[in-house]
């Protein structure tokens, strides 16, 4: 669900402050079960696991001690905060944080490999996925391959139309936290130019190759991500 931004830039900047501290599970930071029910009820979302800050969660604590947190795995992941409103005295959500603040994070699959998106880890990630296109495709007078490191991305969204869960690579379904790649192979031909294939690759956290096509295309077409994503992985 989308939902309007309730945090205010002052609580954004206390989180970064204290951030980089113990990251807990939510089974440990002692939620009271009867205010976790109640918190996703009246904000209607289905909790999932989540890894937190300690320092952030014992600093809100300090401040509102029947704070509950609770995530949400819906469009985009958020982390949501209920206690008592000063103004109404009603229990409620008071504030919300996206996935991208470094307090807390889903519970992700191991090894999550991205980390920091490292230069070295999509060198490696675009090395794998021409690799296979290259093994499927089976064709003779390889040149060379190309790829930018722009062009690998981890998925984690869903309110674009690219790098979201549930979208196909080669008919396999993306789920968050796998890794989308785009590169070129170009192939010896009879006269001057090359001949391009574009290759698109699903790639799970560890790399591991889900799904892979490689489709020709004319050459020196400029190498980019389309504005959709769906343009460059469609079967």
């Amino acid at each position: 669900m989308i939902r309007s931004l309730l945090v205010f830039a002052g609580l954004m900047v206390f989180a970064s402050m204290i951030a980089n501290g113990q990251m807990v599970s939510n089974s440990a930071i002692q939620n009271d079960p009867a205010k976790e029910a109640l918190c996703a009820k009246r904000t209607n979302v289905k909790p999932v696991p989540f890894l937190i800050d300690q320092n952030y969660v014992n600093s809100a604590r300090a401040a509102h001690p029947d704070t509950t947190f609770i995530a949400d795995d819906g469009i985009i992941p958020e982390l949501i905060e209920c206690r008592v409103n000063e103004q109404s005295g009603v229990f409620e959500m008071d504030s919300l944080g996206y996935e991208q603040y470094s307090y807390w994070h889903l519970v992700r699959p191991e090894p999550f490999a991205p980390g920091n998106l490292s230069t070295a880890w999509q060198v490696q990630a675009d090395d794998v996925c021409l690799k296979t296109a290259r093994e499927k495709l089976n064709r003779e007078g390889f040149d060379h391959s190309f790829g930018n490191t722009t062009d690998v991305n981890v998925i984690t969204l869903n309110v674009s139309p690219w790098y979201r869960p549930g979208v196909k690579v080669a008919g396999r379904k993306a789920e968050r936290y796998d890794i989308a790649v785009v590169g070129e192979l170009f192939y010896k031909s009879s006269g001057p130019d090359l001949t391009a294939f574009r290759a698109a690759c699903l790639l799970s956290p560890a790399l591991e190759v889900k799904a892979v096509q490689a489709s020709e295309e004319s050459a020196g077409r400029e190498l980019k991500m389309e504005t959709r994503f769906e343009a460059p992985f469609r079967k």
